[in-house]
């Protein structure tokens, strides 16, 4: 249900043709390795679900879909956000960046 409100809502909606959203659904939303491995927000930490969201606002502004790439992360690596924290502090301070 929420992801027909958020086709309703999104421009995607009006990119895609029928037989595109529902490819979308099918091959996104269906998929992915917390999917295909049964894992839900339950499964994982929740201090790394809640990074994770926040970090995958930055492919979509909708928190399903953020959520969702979140899992699949946290499926293959359960400190996935905090390896990613960690090498981003790395790079920056080898590279002289800032923030």
């Amino acid at each position: 249900m929420k992801l027909k409100k958020f086709m309703r809502k999104s421009s995607v909606n009006e990119m895609l043709g029928e037989d595109t959203k529902v490819n979308f659904v099918k091959e996104f939303v269906r998929k992915g390795r917390a999917n295909e491995k049964g894992i839900t927000e339950f499964d994982v930490d929740p201090d790394e679900l809640a990074m994770g969201i926040e970090v995958e606002y930055e492919h979509t502004s909708n928190k399903e879909l953020s959520e969702r790439i979140a899992l699949d992360h946290l499926a293959e690596l359960p400190d996935y956000y905090t390896r990613l924290k960690k090498m981003e502090e790395e790079g920056k301070k080898e590279l002289g960046i800032d923030n």
